[in-house]
């Protein structure tokens, strides 16, 4: 298991448009991507587990990686935080 935290920089929090491309992204993982922001955790691979985190800016999102290529999803995900959240 790998983990990945990320901070929510973006002023609108995880809104619809992100979410869906944080999505997006967990999809293309290999194993299973789990996503936790305070109490509330769930499957990154699912938009209403994800918006049901009602992240905001300031957040942090805690990202649970199983799977062989665990590292390498980690990777992809620690990428498109920085560009995007």
């Amino acid at each position: 298991m790998t983990n990945i935290t990320i901070q929510v920089h973006n002023a609108n929090g995880l809104d619809a448009r992100l979410a869906g491309q944080l999505v997006k992204e967990a999809i293309a993982c290999d194993g299973d991507v789990r996503i936790r922001c305070g109490q509330k955790t769930g499957n990154a691979k699912m938009i209403f587990n994800v918006l049901s985190l009602h992240a905001r800016q300031g957040d942090t999102l805690e990202i649970e990686l199983s799977g062989a290529r665990r590292e390498e999803d980690a990777e992809r995900l620690m990428l498109f935080a920085e560009r995007n959240i």
